[in-house]
């Protein structure tokens, strides 16, 4: 485990030493968070949801550069030498992937900030209970995990083209619109429902943004931790046909 966790930490630290990554998540989480200020003034709502949304969105934009992250790595001539390693060559990619997720949980508090000095308040922050504190720590927390199943599939199928970092660009909105994070003042349409309940995505927002406690929380988590399985397992299945295309058939090239 220790070895895992200094393994992200080193990858997280050659993450952001590429200015596009933290350009990413700087400004992608900004203009979102200027946006919602914007639709506050002229409509309303709760301040803590319109910054929280923001933040949610600039973590899951920063996610999708984890599309091209282990293409990126081929480009920079590591991959071979990821995929050759001594360890287990998916723990050394799975912690290249993981440092866009983790990254990008720097875009919640980011929100935070942004709309405190748009709007010269505390966003919400200041009249919250100690449980909702902790349930929102609790939902970071699950926004994570569940950015890191999407994200580990990602990574896995798109390192099979070379074009994947044009691609990113293409998971931002489908799963934005399908997790039911953009419909939280009205109902979503009945397709967006039924694919809430396959994208991970959707039970930690829901957690976040609608402040569900009692049963519906409970149920949220379970559900979320049952569909981010299936994604890790498929992510893990999706890696060993990768690593079999790389180190046996040689139909993958990685330099």
């Amino acid at each position: 485990m220790m070895r895992q966790l200094r393994m992200t930490w080193f990858q997280i630290r050659q993450y952001i030493s590429v200015p596009y990554f933290i350009q990413m998540m700087a400004f992608s989480t900004a203009g979102v968070t200027l946006l919602q200020v914007l639709a506050y003034h002229a409509w309303g709502g709760d301040p803590r949801t319109m910054w929280m949304r923001a933040g949610i969105i600039g973590v899951w934009t920063t996610s999708t550069s984890a599309a091209g992250i282990l293409g990126f790595e081929r480009y920079k001539g590591t991959l071979v030498h990821l995929v050759s390693a001594r360890i287990n060559p998916l723990r050394a990619l799975a912690a290249v992937v993981s440092a866009a997720a983790t990254f990008g949980l720097a875009a919640i508090p980011l929100a935070w900030a942004i709309w405190s000095l748009a709007t010269w308040s505390t966003g919400g922050l200041g009249v919250m209970s100690i449980g909702s504190l902790l349930r929102g720590m609790f939902g970071i927390i699950l926004l994570w995990v569940s950015c890191l199943s999407i994200t580990f599939v990602v990574a896995a199928l798109f390192v099979l083209t070379p074009n994947a970092i044009a691609y990113e660009e293409l998971l931002l909105q489908p799963v934005l619109v399908l997790s039911g994070i953009l419909f939280t003042q009205q109902r979503p349409p009945a397709i967006v429902e039924w694919f809430e309940y396959l994208i991970p995505l959707a039970f930690p927002a829901r957690v976040l943004l609608t402040g569900v406690h009692g049963t519906a929380l409970v149920f949220d988590v379970v559900w979320a931790l049952g569909v981010c399985a299936i994604w890790f397992a498929a992510a893990g299945f999706a890696g060993r046909s990768v690593l079999v295309r790389v180190r046996k058939t040689a139909t993958l090239e990685v330099i």
